[in-house]
């Protein structure tokens, strides 16, 4: 079950998103997706655990827990610390979002699951690419263990996986991508609860 804009409370999880106002792009090229993660790093390392993310030319995906209610200071401080630098590079002026970013609250992890799933499908569902896992803007990467990251924690999505004798991570790893591979193509319809 989901909430739109809950209450924030440490410990939860939540979907944070958000989108280009109008037809704008949020990234450009390569340089405004590392200036974003750059900018995720920066910002939401004290107020909360990424646990997910993908940047997709016009919109985001984060995964989040929350480490503290800083939550909205933390967006805020993000936002315009990307906002201003795009701006000023592309000589525009004016919004870049489309208003504040949006979070639902994710309170089972069946739903924490198959969220995780569909943010890292995103590229592929768009026809970015032929393998979701090729989408260098995604930590799907780093769940399959392709790439490491020091400010992603997938054990929470791949200790789901885990059984009570405990499975090696290279085999939560291996199920992960197992389930992302198997995906249903009416699951990229999937709407939030």
């Amino acid at each position: 079950m989901t909430r739109q804009n809950p209450s924030l409370l440490v410990g939860n999880i939540y979907h944070i998103y958000n989108r280009a106002v109008a037809d704008n792009l949020l990234f450009n090229n390569s340089d405004n997706y590392h200036l974003f993660l750059s900018r995720i790093r920066i910002h939401l390392e004290e107020s909360a655990d990424i646990l997910a993310y993908c940047l997709m030319p016009n919109h985001y995906h984060l995964l989040v827990q929350l480490k503290n209610n800083d939550l909205p200071n933390s967006m805020q401080k993000l936002a315009l610390s990307y906002v201003v630098p795009f701006n000023r590079s592309y000589k525009r002026s004016g919004h870049l979002f489309q208003g504040k970013y949006q979070r639902k609250q994710v309170d089972d992890d069946n739903y924490l699951l198959h969220l995780s799933r569909y943010i890292h499908l995103n590229p592929l569902s768009a026809g970015l690419v032929k393998r979701a896992s090729d989408w260098r803007y995604s930590s799907l990467p780093v769940y399959y263990g392709i790439t490491q990251s020091d400010f992603v924690r997938t054990d929470i999505v791949l200790d789901l996986f885990d059984d009570p004798i405990g499975t090696p991570m290279i085999e939560r790893r291996f199920s992960y991508k197992k389930f992302i591979e198997e995906w249903d193509p009416e699951f990229m319809t999937f709407k939030e609860k």
